[in-house]
Parts: structure tokens; sequence; C-alpha cells
């Protein structure tokens, strides 16, 4: 019996580069930074004082006052996001079973910003002058519940929380609860939002660069955080068939894995990571020489691009040198939970539309990665298979592999 095949029939993206998915690929595709002096968090004290920030009045445009006073910065960020998606994939207009609707998305800090603004105000003012609505999304998975309970999906529901990995896991995990029949469709992602223990812990950890961040340049310096939200609406490909919906690509294989080599770096020599999108791409039955592209992880810290790089090295040979490769968190920063999903959604955007876009401030590609980064200006290319890794705190590990929709059925 062979594997139901999986398709993205919905997409949805909010960045710091725009509310909507037609605003941050736009963005995307003309190099724009999204990465300035922030305003969410007071950076007086800190040595970066810059991320990638999410547009919020032009999301908050769709909440009602009670609804923006009800949910969480990570809450209305991942709904506007959601809402694109589901509205993408035709699911307002037409009928489907919602109780064979999932929601897995992937979390990070979800409320906690408002979460330390109720801790600021009862410790310095009291706790009768705190208010309580500043703690009722504090839970990473309020996210999902708020979403499912938005569009009356009553199908599984799970939060994957594996740092800068979870949205990558959830998807694959949304995959496999297809393919196992368990549902028919999924809202697969992930939202997060900035808060001032994560600046402050980036800070702390000396991997923040104070000027946006410079992928696999020689002159990379750090990473600059961001939130965001991506979401795919997948469907078994006969589901999706037989309601007409239009099919952006196919989520072919996906793998994770733990590197188990240290708490906040990577195995210097990217084997695990290697291993893993091997894994991914024999999930997806596909060869490493039908590979045209790589949207890497990509963080602009030494560690990371170097062990990325040697995994790249590992897998596709001396071709990595003209495979192109690139990462967006140029433009919108790491976007910490959500981070996999939004990088996910730009590649399948990247196949659907056949251009890949820039890894933007690349001036010299560092030696020691020595691979083929699209720098500066998009690249106009057909993609007929891409692959979106993701590396996370305590070695999690993850890889999709995307393809173009071959029109079979």
């Amino acid at each position: 019996m062979s594997t139901p095949r999986v398709v993205v029939t919905g997409v949805g993206l909010t960045t710091a580069l725009g509310a909507t998915r037609a605003e941050s690929w736009a963005g995307l595709l003309a190099g724009k930074c999204g990465i300035a002096t922030t305003t969410v968090v007071n950076p007086d004290g800190y040595r970066s004082k810059v991320a990638a920030e999410a547009p919020m009045d032009a999301i908050d445009a769709g909440f009602s006052p009670p609804e923006w006073r009800r949910l969480s910065r990570a809450d209305r960020i991942g709904v506007c996001a959601a809402s694109e998606a589901v509205q993408d994939a035709g699911f307002l207009d037409g009928h489907v079973d919602r109780t064979r609707i999932a929601v897995f998305l992937g979390a990070g800090t979800a409320g906690l910003l408002r979460s330390e603004r109720f801790y600021n105000t009862s410790r310095t003012l009291g706790f009768g002058h705190a208010r309580p609505s500043d703690v009722r999304n504090h839970l990473p998975d309020t996210p999902n519940d708020v979403i499912a309970h938005r569009f009356g999906f009553e199908g599984p529901r799970r939060c994957v929380i594996a740092a800068c990995s979870s949205s990558t896991i959830a998807i694959g995990q949304a995959i496999d609860a297809i393919r196992l029949g368990r549902v028919d469709v999924a809202i697969a992602g992930g939202t997060d939002a900035l808060a001032r223990l994560t600046y402050s812990g980036f800070n702390q950890l000396k991997l923040m660069d104070v000027e946006p961040c410079r992928p696999f340049d020689r002159s990379r310096a750090g990473m600059n955080i961001g939130e965001g939200a991506g979401m795919l609406v997948l469907e078994r490909l006969d589901h999706a068939a037989r309601r007409g919906a239009t099919i952006h690509a196919e989520i072919a294989g996906y793998a994770l894995g733990c590197e188990a080599h240290h708490a906040t770096a990577p195995e210097p020599e990217g084997l695990p990571l290697s291993k893993i999108m091997q894994a991914a791409l024999a999930d997806a039955k596909t060869a490493e020489s039908e590979v045209d592209h790589v949207n890497a992880h990509g963080t602009a810290t030494p560690q990371n691009d170097l062990a990325e790089a040697r995994a790249l090295h590992r897998l596709f040979g001396s071709r990595v040198r003209e495979l192109p490769i690139t990462s967006v968190k140029s433009m919108i920063g790491h976007c910490l939970g959500a981070a996999g999903a939004v990088e996910a959604a730009v590649l399948v955007l990247t196949v659907a539309q056949a251009v890949i876009p820039p890894t933007i401030h690349h001036a010299e590609t560092d030696p020691a990665c020595d691979v083929y980064v699209v720098a500066n200006q998009a690249m106009e290319r057909g993609v007929r298979c891409g692959v979106s890794t993701s590396l996370a705190f305590g070695g999690n590990d993850s890889a999709l592999v995307v393809k173009a929709f071959d029109g079979r059925l």
C-alpha cells in the first residue's frame, strides 16, 4: 500500500516585512531588511539593540478591542497567518468536515511578554495592580486553542516545544497524522513573539549581532531574533483533489533527530544534520541529486553556519558549490519557535513561484563554509525539490523536503 501524499493547499505568512503573505513575500524578494532597533523590549543596557518586529498595527487591525485585550501578541500574530492560510485553502467558502481538521503548532515563548508585565507590575506596584488577563494566555499551547476555536476545527491538537525546530517538527507530525489516516487536513506551523527573557538570554549568550545579521558571510558576528508566524494547510492529496483545491506544493518527506552533543552548541562537523537531511530525502523517496535548493537554518552565528555548511558538504559533496542556498533570517531575523514554519512557508512559495529569496548583507562567503549563497538579489530559478533545515538548542534538528506538485493524482 502506497503512502498517502500530503500537499499544501493554503499558506499564511506574517513577518517583520508584512502582516500578509503578499507583503512578506514581496519584501523578501526585494531584499528588504526588517531588522531595526527594538521597541518591544527596552534596549538600554543590552549589547545588541536590534530585532525583527512584526507590524502589530496592521495585524491588530483585524481584531476587535476585546480580542486585542484577551489575546497575546503571539496569539494575534498566529491568528493573522492562520486566517490567511485557511482562506487560501478555501475552507471559509465550502463544506469540510471540521472534526477531521487538526491544529499542530510549534511554540516558543507564546504569551510570555504579557506574563513578564504581570510579574513586573506585581513586584513594583503590588499584586492587586496586576491584570489577570496578562497571564491568561501564558501557556505555549494557547495559540492552538485560539486558532481551533476561531475556525471550529475539532480534530486533534498538538503543541511541540523543541526550541528553534519546534514548528518544523510540528509540520512533520502533522504529515504523520495525515499519512496514518487520523485526519484529512492539518493547520500546521508556528507562531512566536518577542519577550524580554529571550532577548536578554541571547544577549547574555553573546549570540546577538549589534547589526543586521550576515549568514555564511566571512564577517558574520551573530544572530538577530525576530517574531512572526508561518501556517500551512496540509491535506491528503485525494481529499484536496475531490474539493478542487489549488495545490501550491507537496511536502514529500521529513525527518528529525537529536544530536545529543551540547545544550546550546551544534555538533561542529555536521554529521548529525547530514544524516537527518538524508533521512528526510529517503522519506521523500528522493535522491540527493534531485535537490535544487536549500533554505538553510543560517543563523549567522559562527558555530551554526560552519556546522551547517559542513553538513551540506557531507550530503551533497562538491555539488554544494553550485546548489543555491539562502537564509531569510538576514531579513526577518530568527523567529524562534516559529522559525521553521516561516521558512517552510517561504520554501513552498519558492517552489510554487520559481524564485529564490536572497541572503542580504552578504559581502564575502566565509571560505570555511564554501557554499553557494544567493547573495543580495533574488534568483529566478525553477525549483523542483528543496530542503529546509532547522537546528535547535538541545541538539534538536529537523528537515523538510518540499517538491513542486507534478499534477499526478
